[in-house]
């Protein structure tokens, strides 16, 4: 009975501390596998392609992997030399020949976190907009957002680092779709950081003793 209780316990204070949500950041707000797509240069590609560590993507055509420069309209200019913070070197850019498409990213393995900075073409007096989702292991949609991204007109390699954050391993495909639109440092977390996952499970082991001296 107590071992119950115990696994209950933590299965309900890892779902009350680890909430699904969107993110919207200045810089990335975990850590995991990056995907910084140095290793490539200029690639025209509608996938499927291989990025490593299990992570496949695929796209409408005429994405280029490898870009190292890109105009974004009065968002202002990404290059090769990146900011040294957010972003360095080469990057994803999307070159869509029709209004709407979508670029996407599966994973061989299921991952509770996933993000990347983002940038987009923003023309002067029309508001463009990026749709990211997170998918499950059927293809169903888990969750969306809807995004529009300004930026200093003649600031060079900034951005926004956009994503989401599961309760549990469940994502299965990162896809953003509309415009026009540049990326980089592709990251996936399939767990909880160590840090985060001490933290928590100290905490509830403190709330187990409590409990066991309150039963026994």
């Amino acid at each position: 009975m107590k071992r119950q209780f115990g696994m209950a316990l933590l299965a309900a204070t890892l779902g009350a501390n680890v909430q699904a949500a969107p993110i919207d950041s200045a810089s990335a707000p975990f850590a995991g596998t990056v995907i910084d797509f140095n290793q490539f240069d200029g690639l025209i590609t509608s996938g499927p392609l291989s990025l490593g560590h299990g992570i496949t993507l695929t796209s409408t055509p005429n994405v280029e992997v490898g870009a190292n420069a890109q105009a974004l309209g009065t968002n202002g200019t990404w290059t090769v030399l990146g900011d040294g913070i957010h972003r360095d070197g080469t990057f994803l850019a999307t070159r869509f020949v029709s209004p709407r498409g979508e670029l996407g990213f599966s994973f061989a393995a299921p991952a509770q976190r996933v993000g990347a900075f983002f940038n987009q073409n923003q023309v002067a007096g029309i508001t463009n907009r990026l749709t990211l989702l997170a998918y499950d292991a059927d293809g169903n949609v888990l969750e969306t957002q809807t995004v529009s991204i300004d930026t200093d007109e003649f600031g060079y390699d900034e951005g926004r680092f956009l994503g989401f954050q599961r309760a549990t391993a469940d994502i299965h495909g990162f896809a953003v779709a509309d415009g026009t639109f540049v990326m980089d440092n592709l990251t996936v977390s399939a767990v909880p950081e160590p840090q985060a996952l001490a933290l928590l499970m100290a905490g509830v082991g403190v709330t187990w003793v409590a409990a066991r001296r309150r039963t026994g």
